[in-house]
């Protein structure tokens, strides 16, 4: 959206507001096909017995599309709980409590990732570091209060420690080659 001042007063004027509402509304519906797609996938994976949710689809799409759409911060807020409880509308996984939990965990990554690229300076694959530990804290509390809680059921941690830790290294190889590739400069900017 422009906004520019009408030459005989102070009055600030609103131009393209068709454009800027429909362009959001493009944005949002492309997250949600996003999501859609990943959770489909996901799902479909199921069918042939490849566990794909082990390896967190769901946070290699933040920050692809972070780097690739640099998409708004409410776009990124849309997909970060568009994609659990899409999975969790086509799958019933996971409960809708537990949805919850992930997309704030996921909405977490997507903006500190985007915040400490544009306000910080700082390189993106220190950014990634300090979204992935703000997430996972936030992520562990917040499931361990609610099985306290008796709101969830299960072990805190039910994916393996180590493939986790795999696919948190790999994703950060994976955004160190990409911030090579000059994709992070625009949110700089």
């Amino acid at each position: 959206m422009k906004i520019h001042f009408n030459s005989s007063s102070t009055i600030p004027v609103r131009t393209n507001k068709y454009f800027s509402d429909s362009y959001y509304l493009v944005e949002y519906l492309t997250m949600i096909l996003i999501a859609l797609g990943v959770v489909g996938i996901t799902a479909g994976s199921h069918s042939i017995g490849l566990p794909l949710y082990k390896l967190n689809p769901m946070h290699w799409v933040i920050y692809f599309a972070i780097l690739i759409r640099k998409p708004s911060v409410c776009s990124i807020l849309v997909l970060a709980f568009a994609l659990p409880l899409t999975s969790n509308m086509l799958t019933g996984h996971p409960i809708v409590i537990k949805s919850m939990i992930m997309g704030f965990e996921l909405a977490i990554y997507g903006l500190i990732f985007i915040s400490v690229i544009k306000y910080l300076n700082l390189a993106p694959i220190f950014a990634y570091l300090i979204s992935q530990v703000s997430g996972r804290i936030a992520y562990y509390g917040l499931k361990y209060v609610l099985i306290k809680a008796e709101l969830v059921d299960g072990s805190l941690v039910s994916t393996s420690i180590i493939l986790q830790i795999v696919v948190f290294v790999v994703l950060g190889i994976v955004l160190f080659l990409l911030d090579k590739k000059q994709l992070t400069r625009k949110l700089r900017d």
